[in-house]
Formats: structure tokens, C-alpha cells, sequence
């Protein structure tokens, strides 16, 4: 084992579920997260590759998991982007590091009236292309 846990999990953890190329990939990245923060559901970051990508991590009963918005990362695998916020956010458990908690939209979304909301969504959905496949799925619209 590389190291106790501490953020729910360990170095061992993500070169397990990375593999031993990614992993090696995700050091070099580590430089590259951005905005980290962290709420009840998880850690959240952004990561400059070739492209300015969106990492979501979450741990549960099942262990560490990851989601990505890269290419590699959309295919379900635990990319270097995933490799490189977990490390800086397991880093920044073990030293005491601060992380912005992210803020709960919730109190402010339940003072907008139904339209606005609408409004505010399908404006989300027009720059946010997973968002718009999210709401088209669950609309029951298919793509072909």
C-alpha cells in the first residue's frame, strides 16, 4: 500500500483503478487542476489538457470512482485527468489543505418561479452538450 487513507482513499486506490499508464499520466496533470472543491457528493475540478476538462470523483461502498469529460473518460475509464484531481485532492487532505466547499444552489433555484427555470436550464443545455443529451434522453428523444 502506498499510503493510508485519508480522503476515503489511497495512492494504491487510484493506480488500481487507473492502471499504470494513466496513473503515470495523471502525475504530470497535477499541475494542471483548477477550481477544486468538494461537497457531500464529491470532489469536483477542472483540468487543463489539450482542452479544459470537467472531473467529477465520488466515494462510496464500492470504493473510488471517477467521471471525465474527456474522450478516454466518457468511455467509463479512470483517465489522467481523474488520476491527477485525486491525487491533489488526497494531498490536500493529508496536509490540511483547503478546499472550497462547494456552495448548495438549491435555496436559491426554489426562489425562481417555473419559467424562469426553464429558462435557466435549457440555457445550460445549449453550452453544456452532456447536460442537453441527459434532458433528450430523458424527454425520450433518440439519436440515430
Amino acid at each position: 500500500m502506498l499510503d493510508a487513507v485519508v480522503a476515503g482513499y489511497t495512492k494504491q486506490d487510484i493506480f488500481d483503478l487507473a492502471g499504470a499508464k494513466s496513473y503515470d499520466r495523471g502525475i504530470s496533470y497535477v499541475d494542471a487542476v483548477e477550481d477544486l472543491e468538494a461537497d457531500r457528493f464529491g470532489v469536483y475540478a477542472s483540468v487543463q489538457g489539450s482542452e479544459l476538462y470537467e472531473v467529477r470523483l465520488a466515494v462510496g461502498q464500492d470504493g473510488l470512482d471517477g467521471e471525465c469529460d474527456c474522450p478516454f473518460g466518457e468511455e467509463g475509464n479512470f483517465c489522467k485527468h481523474c488520476v491527477a484531481v485525486a491525487l491533489v485532492y488526497l494531498y490536500e487532505s493529508e496536509h490540511g489543505g483547503q478546499v472550497a466547499r462547494r456552495p448548495d444552489l438549491r435555496p436559491y433555484l426554489e426562489t425562481l418561479d417555473r419559467d424562469e427555470l426553464i429558462a435557466l436550464l435549457v440555457e445550460a443545455a445549449e453550452t453544456d452538450r452532456g447536460l442537453r443529451r441527459r434532458l433528450e434522453a430523458r424527454a425520450g428523444f433518440t439519436h440515430e
